[in-house]
């Protein structure tokens, strides 16, 4: 009973998982479409008047030698790939289903231990596959996160 029970829980779970593939695939397809990435013009919001700097302190001479100044390099664009895997937002909530999916199977594959009859072979090599997939996607979404931070710093557009 234990069995039918964590089988249909997952089955369950890879129907919601494909399911949500398929909706998001739909999603990006549509959005591929001709005319569907025009977006209504914002209006500007109101901003606060700026108020004029305060005029600065002059700074004393310092006693020891200084090096000369570097000009500081601007950040480079992002690479193209590090922008289109910004653009990617699916592997963290896949990955932590997938997670919470691995330590289900792992947990009840404890449970099966302890019963007179023994779980079949292809469960055990369900649990590892699952416990694959799961570190494979959080290894993604964590390169993901890279990416966003990565954009997001240099001021790059992670549309492009």
């Amino acid at each position: 009973m234990a069995y039918l029970l964590v089988m249909g829980a997952l089955g369950l779970s890879v129907c919601f998982t494909l399911g949500w593939g398929l909706v998001r695939a739909t999603r990006w397809l549509l959005g591929r479409l001709p005319g569907a990435g025009r977006k209504p013009a914002r209006r500007s919001a109101r901003r606060a008047p700026s108020r004029p700097k305060a005029p600065s302190r002059p700074r004393a001479a310092p006693r020891t030698r200084t090096r000369k100044a570097v000009p500081a390099k601007p950040p480079q664009e992002p690479w193209r790939l590090t922008r289109w895997l910004a653009r990617r937002r699916s592997p963290l909530p896949l990955g932590l289903l997938v997670l919470l999916l691995y330590a289900g199977s792992r947990l009840a594959e404890y449970g099966m231990t302890f019963r007179p009859q023994a779980a079949p072979g292809e469960f055990h090599g369900l649990v590892s596959t699952l416990g694959w997939v799961a570190a494979i996607l959080l290894a993604l979404a964590g390169m993901n996160l890279l990416a966003l931070w990565r954009c997001h710093r240099s001021g790059g557009d992670d549309r492009a």
